[in-house]
């Protein structure tokens, strides 16, 4: 019995009995094709009927074929779930990407409207000080080269920069005693900044204001460098390269020079090193040797104090000229670092003022960086430490030259010191031999040759290895008298087969000698061969030790004269 499902999924039954009856015997008695189509059908039928009733014990086909439809579609939903889940994770992982970029900018935005709401409240305040930023606007002026005929400004209680401002206007005009006049009221007020100012001022004009007024004011402000190893503010720096350049006059120079040696001495400061002249190469120097790997040291040492001494010479040489006032005005670089340091100084404010200035400069960063805090520069900020400053004007090649005189003189003793350490790596003595190994013996190299008994085994084990082993010459003996006892027995018996192998082995005799004597030539080329090249290989080693030597010696001289001339050039 079948259950068959109707179109309206009624089931109904079929007995399929008597057709499985009627097919049964022309399955099992006849194995020739179905002569119908109907039977054809008819056979089909009653195979998918035996499939299902012997593999589905109690289901149709129909529900068969409908649970294999169901499980392909649960398998389909499955996998669509599976791939839904994963794109609501990824889409999950867009979303928080998006919201943190979405949160940073408006975290920007809101940073930018705050700071731009704070700005203008500090507009209303600042616009109590009116009189200090005519004075500012006017020196900035000034600064930047406007010509005011006549330089109107309201006294403003406590703030230097009013009578700087009419001294600048002064000293710009010619009246350099008016000029003094106004510089010492500011300097009353407030001595660091007012000094600063003028130095600054007189040596972005001209060069005799700068040798007029700012020997005094650097002496004052920078009485020696402090400590190598400490910070240099901007404004300090700026009165270092202005007294180093001699821009100040040559007075001025030596003061700081001298001032500053004796401090470092007496405070037991070493003196900087120069590393990018006297320190040993990381990975510049080309490999040497295997067996004397300092070869290519030495050379490297030689060659950096040829170049020490080079340096030091043009240095001393560049110094040593008579340079005109002109030429000892800051350069183009130096110039922009004193503008810059100058603009700050004068942009600071008054004492009531700077506060608010400094947070609407920083206010104005904020607005033009769209939300980021931004570090601003001040003329009191601390720049670099004195030895990075002084080993860049040193080894600069585009420092002035005063400047790098005055980085040298300063830095003797470490440069002498340095010099004395590369001397040191250019004369280290080579070592007294070196190894050359051949067919397993070592064979120690000197100037005066090379070890005649290491030599000698050398040769006796490349005797020993191309001697023949003697297989061809037993053959030959083995062969001979093969040949004589055969020769004997056919001469008493005159037997023909006898006399065949009498031949065929004076045959293998004449084989196994003509062998022999090629084993016995091969092994004589082998051995004169391998024995020149030995002679050849210690011939080399012993020159190449001697050359060694040789430039070792040279490289020695060398740097020993040129030490003797940077000291004489250090030690005047």
């Amino acid at each position: 019995m079948i259950h068959v499902t109707s179109k309206r999924n009624h089931p109904s039954v079929v007995d399929t009995t008597p057709m499985v009856r009627v097919l049964r015997p022309r399955l099992t008695t006849s194995h020739t094709e179905p002569d119908t189509i109907f039977d054809r059908h008819t056979l089909q039928r009653a195979s998918s009927l035996g499939r299902a009733e012997k593999g589905i014990e109690g289901m149709s086909w129909t529900d068969y074929s409908q649970n294999v439809r169901i499980r392909d579609l649960e398998e389909n939903l499955s996998s669509a779930h599976s791939q839904m889940a994963r794109e609501r994770s990824r889409m999950r992982s867009e979303l928080g990407r998006l919201r943190g970029n979405l949160e940073q900018r408006l975290d920007r935005v809101s940073a930018t409207l705050d700071a731009f709401i704070e700005l203008s409240d500090l507009r209303v305040t600042l616009g109590m000080f009116d009189g200090a930023a005519i004075a500012r606007h006017r020196t900035l002026q000034l600064l930047d080269g406007a010509a005011l005929g006549t330089l109107e400004l309201d006294d403003v209680p406590g703030y230097w920069l009013v009578p700087a401002a009419r001294g600048l206007h002064s000293l710009l005009n010619g009246d350099l005693s008016r000029a003094r006049l106004r510089f010492d009221e500011a300097t009353r007020i407030d001595a660091a900044r007012a000094r600063t100012f003028v130095a600054l001022a007189a040596a972005l004009t001209s060069a005799e204001n700068a040798r007029t007024l700012g020997e005094d004011v650097a002496a004052d402000l920078l009485p020696h460098l402090p400590s190598p190893d400490a910070g240099l503010t901007r404004g300090q720096r700026a009165l270092w390269l202005l007294s180093a350049d001699g821009s100040f006059g040559d007075h001025a120079r030596e003061r700081l020079l001298l001032s500053t040696l004796r401090h470092w001495s007496t405070e037991g400061f070493q003196a900087p090193t120069v590393d990018a002249w006297t320190a040993p190469a990381s990975g510049g120097t080309r490999p040497g040797p295997k067996d004397d790997p300092t070869i290519a040291q030495r050379a490297e040492a030689a060659r950096r104090m040829r170049e020490l001494r080079e340096r030091i010479t043009t240095i001393t040489t560049l110094g040593g000229e008579e340079t005109p006032t002109e030429v000892l005005a800051p350069d183009p670089d130096s110039a922009a670092f004193l503008q810059q340091t100058l603009r700050l100084l004068v942009e600071e404010g008054s004492p009531e003022e700077a506060p608010l200035l400094a947070e609407a400069s920083r206010l104005r960063a904020v607005i033009e960086g769209s939300g980021q805090e931004v570090t601003l520069p001040s003329w009191d900020e601390t720049v670099e430490k004195v030895d990075t400053l002084l080993q860049r004007d040193l080894t600069t090649e585009q420092s002035p030259p005063h400047r790098r005189t005055f980085a040298l003189v300063l830095q003797r003793s470490a440069v002498l010191e340095g010099a004395q350490a590369l001397v040191t790596r250019a004369c280290a003595p080579p070592p007294e031999k070196t190894d050359l190994a051949t067919r397993g013996v070592t064979i120690p190299i000197t100037a005066a040759g090379a070890d005649q008994g290491r030599l000698e085994e050398a040769r006796r084990r490349i005797e020993a290895h191309t001697t023949p082993n003697g297989n061809a010459r037993t053959m030959l003996w083995a062969a001979v008298a093969t040949a004589g006892v055969l020769l004997m027995i056919s001469l008493l018996t005159t037997h023909g087969v006898l006399w065949l192998l009498t031949v065929l082995s004076a045959g293998g005799a004449a084989m196994a000698y003509r062998t022999s004597t090629r084993e016995q030539g091969e092994a004589e080329r082998a051995r004169e061969r391998e024995g020149r090249m030995l002679r050849e290989r210690v011939d080399k080693a012993v020159e190449d030790r001697r050359r060694a030597l040789a430039e070792a010696e040279e490289h020695a001289a060398s740097a020993r004269e040129d030490l003797r001339e940077v000291q004489r050039m250090l030690n005047p």
